[in-house]
């Protein structure tokens, strides 16, 4: 499946996954002393942590098929 939303061009360098991630997002909450609830939209960008089912973990960046085929080119 090619992704053209949230994962689009996202994919795990180490199996070939593009469906399912657990990334690291910032988000706003609502606090109180009882508990949290999230207000607003949650963030992330290629910093982010990011970790595949297989196991492979690294930063978003890591795992963008553009950027890793533009290192590869460099480094040919």
């Amino acid at each position: 499946m090619t992704n053209t939303n949230c994962l689009e061009n996202i994919a795990c360098p180490q199996c070939g996954e593009e469906d399912s991630f657990t990334i690291i997002v910032l988000i706003q909450a609502h606090v109180t002393d009882n508990g949290a609830e999230p207000c607003g939209d949650m963030e992330w960008d290629e910093r982010s942590c990011m970790t595949c089912p297989c196991g492979n973990s690294g930063k978003v960046s890591e795992f963008m098929r553009e950027r890793r085929e533009d290192n590869h080119a460099a480094l040919s």
